[in-house]
């Protein structure tokens, strides 16, 4: 299935995102924060759906009680919404280093941990899986490389935690095939491209992203995560040429 991200017009209200993309896609990737926070209006439309958890000025690592808190509520609230509106998954950002946990790393790591627990065991009591995504590869993030990732799988060691494979992060790590190895803990794919120095969610064919990997994840839930709906149009048609 393919489907597309309220990303590309995250300027817009979600009902006009809704109605625009209406004709084109039946599969629609909510980023729940902005303008695109009332999910009710999901209820005027046959889309099938998964939703993005907010992650803008939140961390799963912070050592800032307050802040933690805020952020594990925030995406726990998402998940429960998921179940609302019958989403098909949600996906999540892992933490990342603040100036204060850089200094802390093992502190940091262990409460990014203890958060996911904490989160996949409201996935499980929702009955929704959640997909933990990989990053561009910057130094305060986490969830950078296969390893990481798996790491993170293993630790939490939850049925309801999944992986969200970005191909357009993975470019950045400058081998996306290595993400393959996680082929059968993909839960939902995030499709866009750059030409590897920076998170430019260009439309497919646009950057160096060798697309033939995409043959390989047809079975997948694939979402076209661009920054404009021209771009979203480019890369659907790109898709449909390669699967």
């Amino acid at each position: 299935m393919i489907g597309v991200s309220s990303l590309c017009m995250l300027h817009s209200g979600l009902e006009e995102f809704l109605e625009t993309v209406n004709n084109t896609f039946s599969h629609v990737e909510i980023i729940c924060e902005g303008a695109h926070t009332n999910l009710e209006l999901l209820d005027s439309y046959n889309y099938t759906v998964s939703l993005h958890a907010p992650f803008s000025d939140l961390n799963t690592a912070s050592l800032n009680k307050a802040i933690l808190k805020e952020s594990i509520a925030q995406v726990s609230d998402c998940i429960e919404q998921a179940n609302t509106y019958n989403a098909e998954a949600v996906c999540i950002h892992p933490a990342h280093y603040s100036p204060l946990s850089i200094h802390f790393k093992e502190r940091a790591l262990k409460t990014h941990i203890q958060s996911l627990k904490t989160l996949a065991e409201k996935a499980e009591e929702c009955n929704i899986l959640i997909g933990i995504e990989n990053m561009p590869y910057f130094p305060i993030l986490c969830g950078r490389t296969p390893d990481e990732i798996k790491t993170i799988l293993t630790q939490v060691d939850s049925d309801y935690l999944r992986f969200t494979f970005d191909i357009g992060h993975a470019n950045i790590t400058g081998d996306v095939s290595q993400f393959l190895s996680l082929k059968d803990v993909i839960l939902t794919v995030h499709v866009h491209d750059n030409t590897g120095d920076q998170d430019s969610h260009l439309a497919l064919g646009k950057g160096t992203i060798p697309l033939d990997i995409i043959t390989q994840l047809k079975d997948a839930l694939l979402v076209i995560e661009v920054y404009t709906y021209e771009d979203a149009l480019t890369s659907l048609d790109v898709l449909k040429t390669i699967l």
